[in-house]
């Protein structure tokens, strides 16, 4: 449901650009392209937790809206905005006075965050945001381009403190081995390939 409003808004903005030509696209500035870092567990992300002394224990869950989970022995602790080894470390610490080997490990089993790709991709839909990506990268999981695509024509729609923001990018320079920077992508961003003119 999600997937089909955000297509929907994104053919709509290009409804409403169709007159824009695509040699007239603005620079993309540095900040929009550039990575930003990542690793902070967020509602909805499923960690599991496994302990070295006591496996029984193992556990695997999803981080609540609220942004916690429950453990054995300890309770709720809050883990959204943590990296995995600062959630690790801290769980180390809490479990120090239960367990003789109080060492925890946490891993993460799927991102909710992710980016939806649509129009000329493969297998278009949504693609989880579990580690730093570029928008070309995005494009490679969902199958590549269709026969049909048009590489220099790809758009990335991004919501920034309210307002829709749109990048095009042109594909090509990188596929042909020119020295292009890469466009790292943010959490719900919408890539939409368009359709080749020919």
């Amino acid at each position: 449901m999600l997937l089909a409003s955000a297509t929907a808004c994104v053919l709509a903005l290009f409804a409403v650009s169709s007159c824009e030509t695509g040699a007239s696209a603005s620079p993309i500035p540095a900040s929009a392209a550039a990575p930003r870092p990542t690793g902070a567990l967020a509602p909805g992300d499923e960690i599991s937790v496994s302990f070295s002394g006591a496996p029984e224990m193992n556990t695997k869950q999803k981080i609540q809206p609220n942004g916690r989970v429950s453990l054995p022995t300890v309770g709720d602790v809050s883990a959204a905005g943590k990296t995995i080894t600062g959630f690790q470390t801290q769980l180390t610490s809490l479990y120090q006075p239960h367990l003789q080997n109080p060492n925890v490990v946490v891993g993460l089993e799927s991102a909710a965050a992710g980016v939806y790709v649509s129009g000329e991709v493969v297998n278009p839909g949504k693609v989880p945001l579990d580690r730093p990506m570029t928008a070309l990268e995005a494009v490679m999981e969902t199958g590549g381009f269709t026969k049909f695509a048009n590489p220099k024509q790809v758009i990335v729609v991004r919501n920034e403190k309210g307002r829709t923001r749109r990048y095009v990018l042109n594909m090509n320079h990188t596929l042909n081995g020119l020295d292009e920077t890469p466009f790292y992508l943010r959490p719900f961003d919408v890539i939409y390939v368009k359709q080749s003119a020919w």
